[in-house]
């Protein structure tokens, strides 16, 4: 079975992309990762830090997490693969850190850490596994009842994210243009998906067992619904109705929320 694009999208830090790097704020600290951590220097002070996690399959970022009594710290730094550079995690305060405390990052509340771990691991183990989606298997294959759990796009929300009901849009892209990262917030405000009623979900265009494929190779799920209109279309489907965007520096996300765009 080929490997999910998920599959490492949690591992212990050993310095991939990041040892040897430096970055250096204007007014603010430098950074300098080994393959152990990061030495943050911040006028005349100096200190070092192991990193524990990498958050991040590493298409897009890799965020690292360190683990400081007791307390799960999302650094200020971040990996973004194509650029091939570091720069500051999403979320982070803009202006320079005012102490080392603050270059390190962000220490997440016991809420947040559950929840984002509990996305990124399968039990104990690093990473996203068949139990994340297909329930515990324990027992397979001799106990058939360790299948797929649920196609549903609500599924795949429970870590992609679903839309808050209570502000929900019809246009989330506007409302919040971050929104875009999280592709179930997009899909469901599609007249596609309003109108299947319950039959178009993640699964229709992306196989959970592969990686992301170009993006005119999902052009036979929009045309099992949609008459092909040779005449007006010169690219794939998804280039016009799903536009990529970039709501947050280094990154690109598709906008999922199908429509037509000028």
């Amino acid at each position: 079975m080929a490997q999910s694009r998920h599959a490492n999208a949690l591992k212990l830090y050993d310095g991939s992309f990041f040892a040897g790097k430096t970055l250096r704020e204007r007014g603010g600290a430098e950074y300098s990762y080994s393959n152990t951590g990061v030495t943050i220097r911040r006028g005349g002070e100096v200190r070092e830090f192991a990193i524990k996690w990498l958050f991040g399959a590493g298409h897009f970022a890799l965020t690292p997490v360190l683990e400081i009594d007791g307390r799960a710290v999302e650094h200020r730094v971040s990996y973004y693969a194509e650029s091939n550079r570091l720069s500051l995690t999403p979320g982070h305060p803009a202006q320079p850190a005012g102490s080392i405390d603050a270059a390190l990052g962000l220490v997440q509340s016991a809420e947040n850490r559950t929840r984002c771990f509990g996305c990124h691991m399968t039990g104990d183990r690093p990473g996203v596994n068949c139990q994340n989606c297909h329930g515990d298997g324990a027992n397979h294959p001799r106990q058939k009842q360790a299948v797929k759990r649920d196609g549903s796009v609500a599924l795949c929300a429970s870590c992609h994210r679903s839309p808050n009901e209570a502000f929900a849009s019809e246009t989330p892209e506007l409302e919040d243009p971050t929104s875009i990262r999280f592709a179930p917030v997009g899909l469901m405000a599609s007249n596609c998906y309003k109108r299947s009623a319950g039959k178009l979900t993640c699964v229709t265009c992306h196989d959970p067992h592969r990686n992301v494929q170009p993006s005119k190779t999902y052009d036979a799920a929009c045309r099992s619904c949609h008459a092909p209109k040779a005449q007006t279309c010169k690219s794939d489907c998804a280039s016009c109705h799903m536009p990529k965007s970039s709501p947050l520096p280094l990154l690109i996300f598709t906008d999922h929320r199908i429509r037509t765009t000028p």
